[in-house]
């Protein structure tokens, strides 16, 4: 059954040349993932995206951003990890991006 549902849309030049800003919401991990691309901020504003969607879905307005990561699977296919949150279910994310906008989906199955 799905409990939640949430989407986000960013614009990349917030995140242009904001190392405050990504060190505030990503992990490290998050960083080294992201240090491997040219065009650095159309994958950061696709994680902060991600996260956004993530809180929508889960319909918490009261969620660090630093406890949750980003991860890929051996494919390429974006999934959360959770520090020390207790998510129950299953998440779904999509994450799309290109030079202007970023965009995440997050479906929450219980």
């Amino acid at each position: 059954m799905i409990a939640g549902i949430g989407t986000d849309i960013v614009e990349v030049e917030r995140f242009k040349d904001k190392p405050e800003l990504w060190s505030r919401f990503m992990s490290k991990r998050e960083q080294d993932y992201i240090n491997r691309f040219r065009f650095k901020e159309e994958h950061i504003a696709g994680f902060w995206a991600a996260k956004e969607a993530l809180v929508k879905a889960l319909n918490k307005r009261d969620f660090n951003f630093s406890c949750v990561t980003v991860a890929h699977d051996k494919n390429g296919k974006p999934f959360f990890e959770f520090d020390g949150l207790g998510i129950e279910g299953k998440i779904h994310l999509s994450i799309s991006h290109e030079r202007k906008f970023a965009s995440a989906f997050v479906v929450w199955e219980i």
